[in-house]
């Protein structure tokens, strides 16, 4: 659970860590029919852990994620999401999210249950070794026994989702999970008796696993089947996050105007839901952390079977403006714990809201600076790429005050 990213990425791939010794923020805006009304921040630091301990700060920094990168370099039908966008809204709640493996007990086992507690709060899984269901016509499907298995990433590969290609109708796509197994649809009336076969997921939530009776979808349950289990993030695109997707409460009366309230499309209006902003596997969105919490990680390790690890007690302190306006209080909220276990890497997120100024736009806005901690920081992006400060200097009349690890002062070569 140890060792330091790589200085320089390889070829092509994308850079994952910058080095710096503090905090990193950003921040983006936010606006709706009405023009622009708030401005969202976040503020990032990496942690390295060791069992029973509290984190501390490592000098290498995950870089702030401006898109979602999917594992592998894949795409979002093919791969697991890594890490999601992280310029966004305040979530009403915190995620936890764990990147890690699962080890069975002793070396090898047929199955395996791999948690994540938080005070009273444990969040379960089974993970089993591969097994196949048969499925032959007139009778009940056929369920082989797990075999054995070591180790197993903890992915939404290995869960229950995929892609039935056996279907009559077309090859059909698991709303909650394209990229698991196991997902089978019930055949249409008429279709022709044949045999089938599907690998079953090898995670599963102990109190929702696939049987029998339960391994066949009926189509018209295709908005209630069961989610994917896992501890890692959910892209925005499955089911059921995707249900809180909407617009602006604002833009209601526009929408009505446009289409009639009761039409059929009128009726269609969908408001954006707080929770579309977690990105939390069932039962991994809490209540939201304060900070000083321990979190227990069980069978996720190769040298024990218990790892635990205590969250900090301090958090970053914001204060932003606009262009020469006064610096403003920003309250943050802790929105994400992203805890990469082969990596002995903590990433704790911290986001807040601050609304616009009357009258401004964003054509004419020409700064907002950032203070962390009483010391002015740079936007996360110029963090550690060399770029030159003192062509900033227009725009951040104070940048001389900065003392950033790794970059050029104003003046100095670049």
């Amino acid at each position: 659970m140890s060792g330091s990213p790589p200085q320089t990425p390889p070829a092509g791939k994308p850079v994952t860590h910058v080095r710096h010794d503090g905090y990193l923020a950003m921040f983006v805006p936010d606006s709706d029919l009405g023009g622009l009304h708030s401005f969202h921040f976040v503020v990032k630091r990496t942690y390295r852990f060791t069992h029973d301990d509290m984190i501390v700060p490592t000098e290498w920094q995950e870089a702030l994620v401006l898109g979602d990168r999917y594992h592998e370099g894949g795409g979002p039908y093919d791969a697991a999401l890594a890490v999601e966008n992280e310029l966004g809204p305040p979530k009403p709640c915190t995620d936890v999210l764990v990147e890690a493996n699962c080890y069975a007990p002793g070396g090898e086992a047929t199955y395996c249950r791999p948690s994540v507690s938080i005070g009273k709060e444990t969040r379960e899984l089974i993970v089993m070794g591969d097994r196949f269901a048969v499925l032959r016509p007139g009778q009940k499907p056929i369920f082989t026994p797990a075999a054995k298995f070591s180790v197993l990433p903890i992915r939404y590969e290995f869960a229950y989702g995929g892609v039935d290609r056996q279907h009559t109708l077309a090859p059909l796509m698991c709303p909650t999970n394209p990229i698991g197994m196991g997902f089978l649809l019930a055949p249409t009336e008429g279709s022709p008796p044949r045999d089938q076969w599907t690998p079953l997921p090898n995670i599963e939530h102990p109190s929702s696993m696939v049987t029998v009776d339960t391994l066949l979808v009926p189509h018209d349950q295709l908005e209630n089947v069961r989610a994917p289990a896992g501890f890692g993030p959910v892209p925005k695109h499955w089911e059921p996050r995707s249900r809180f997707a909407g617009m602006p409460a604002s833009a209601k009366p526009f929408w009505n105007l446009m289409h009639g309230a009761e039409t059929q499309v009128g009726k269609m209006f969908r408001e954006m839901q707080p929770s579309f902003w977690s990105c939390a596997a069932a039962g991994m969105a809490f209540p939201l952390l304060e900070g000083h919490e321990k979190i227990v990680l069980r069978h996720m390790t190769r040298d024990r079977e218990e790892t635990s690890l205590r969250l900090p007690v301090s958090k970053p302190k914001l204060r932003a403006g606009f262009d020469d306006a006064p610096l403003q209080d920003v309250k943050l909220s802790l929105s994400t714990v992203s805890i990469a276990v082969e990596r002995g890497e903590v990433t704790l997120s911290w986001r807040g809201t601050l609304p616009s100024p009357e009258g401004l736009t964003l054509d004419k806005l020409q700064r907002v600076p950032l203070e962390v901690d009483g010391e002015l920081v740079l936007p996360a992006p110029l963090v550690g790429t060399g770029f030159p400060l003192d062509l900033l200097k227009t725009s951040y009349p104070d940048l001389e005050l900065l003392d950033v690890k790794g970059l050029p002062k104003p003046g100095g070569d670049a």
